[in-house]
């Protein structure tokens, strides 16, 4: 799948001059048109601001004004087979004025970006990127929310990135410029490595004390059913190497898909808009980093789904499960692979011949002296602490599991190294 994705700002002054690129010429006012003809993307993402519109009684039609116009000047383009989205933005202009946390785009964009490339079940995703039409910090943003959701997606697909730039030019100077390839990678595999900070996606700007109380207690009372301290571990049982963790502290994919929807439809909600001489909206609430996190984490949790390697919470799992997921997932750290298969031949090993036909502590089995849980041993062993694993054997089938007595040591151990 071939994606080209584009953060526009005001189109309205764009001049027509022709564009070259591998060898072809294109005359338009925009450099999208001879990516589109030479690129050829399956799909084009064009990243509009909301300071785009004109006109609006509440946000609802401002996105929609925004987006009018954005439609309005990709068929003057002559641009096809696009969708738009629409992000935040702050700024005065002669059509509007918008006051609000330049973040709350990028926010906007690791969420949007994120849920519009699980859209795409192809194993390798080849995304292009044109900052030609940037502007401020539209440009920085919409590059660093892309690179970020791709280094995540690269663990469990094949991607692809190029940038593109137009030279830089004076609206006068010349009638052609040349598109420039700032970019050109394999996208490296980087796990997630954030931690959640107060529980809040969304902070007040300028809200009351009744409208505070009404933020945290009802409208993101989503977050209140999701336990942080497993949602942590979870993210940590990937950066770690930690195969049993993940199985165990998978988490409610709905919960947190809802916990990104409604982040969202709670941001837009809260924003005044007016007109006097001018559209003016005013945001009273911003997005948070903890926003990001629960985006990733839905990310990971839906790619694991995705991958056939993790579908729901596991308590008890076998061996040839965490040995699938060696092979298949940890593949994109060597480190972790060698180590992870190191250890699963230890455990087999010291397991051979032993009658294990109840749960029993892995030390309890090799008749060794029980102690207290050992971090470092934790991190080195690939999660296989021997004071806090079960095992029992059926049929010859190895299972795992923790014990849960000492769950909320395992998943403070997990959470190692995170940020």
């Amino acid at each position: 799948m071939k994606l080209l994705f584009a953060p526009w700002g005001n189109p309205t002054g764009w001049r027509e001059l022709f564009y070259e690129f591998e060898g072809e010429k294109v005359k338009s006012s925009t450099s999208l048109r001879i990516l589109q003809e030479t690129i050829e993307p399956d799909k084009t993402i064009i990243v509009g601001l909301d300071t785009l519109a004109e006109e609006g009684s509440n946000y609802k039609e401002v996105k929609e004004s925004a987006e009018k116009k954005i439609k309005e000047y990709v068929s003057k383009f002559g641009l096809k087979n696009y969708d738009i989205l629409i992000a935040p933005g702050i700024g005065a202009f002669p059509s509007g004025i918008f006051h609000g946390d330049a973040l709350d785009y990028y926010y906007n964009i690791i969420a949007k970006v994120s849920l519009n490339l699980l859209e795409y079940s192809d194993n390798t995703l080849d995304i292009h990127l044109d900052l030609t039409h940037g502007i401020n910090y539209q440009t920085i943003l919409t590059y660093r929310a892309i690179k970020e959701v791709l280094e995540l997606f690269s663990i469990f697909k094949e991607i692809k990135f190029k940038a593109y730039n137009a030279d830089p030019s004076l609206p006068v100077a010349t009638d052609k410029l040349f598109m420039n390839i700032i970019e050109g990678t394999q996208s490296a595999p980087k796990p997630f490595d954030r931690r959640i900070g107060q529980r809040r996606t969304i902070e007040p700007i300028d809200l009351n004390p009744e409208e505070r109380r009404k933020l945290f207690e009802k409208d993101l009372m989503c977050i209140r059913e999701i336990r942080t301290s497993e949602i942590l571990a979870f993210i940590g049982a990937l950066y770690n190497g930690l195969p049993l963790a993940l199985f165990r502290f998978y988490p409610d994919v709905n919960n947190l898909k809802e916990i990104i929807s409604k982040t969202i439809e709670v941001y837009e909600n809260h924003m005044d808009v007016w007109y006097k001489e001018k559209l003016n909206v005013r945001r009273n609430v911003k997005i948070t980093e903890d926003f990001k996190v629960y985006v990733f984490a839905y990310l990971i949790a839906t790619l694991l789904e995705a991958s056939h390697l993790i579908s729901c919470q596991k308590k008890e799992v076998t061996l040839p499960e965490i040995e699938k997921l060696k092979s298949s997932l940890f593949k994109f750290d060597e480190r972790f692979k060698v180590r992870i298969e190191d250890d699963i031949h230890v455990l087999r090993k010291n397991l051979k011949n032993k009658d294990i036909n109840k749960w029993q502590i892995y030390n309890e089995i090799l008749e060794a002296s029980l102690g207290e849980p050992d971090k470092r041993n934790f991190l080195a062993h690939s999660g296989f602490e021997r004071n806090i694993v079960e095992i029992k054997k059926d049929e010859e089938e190895l299972f795992l599991r923790y014990n849960e007595d000492k769950i909320e040591t395992i998943a403070d151990y997990c959470q190692s190294g995170l940020k």
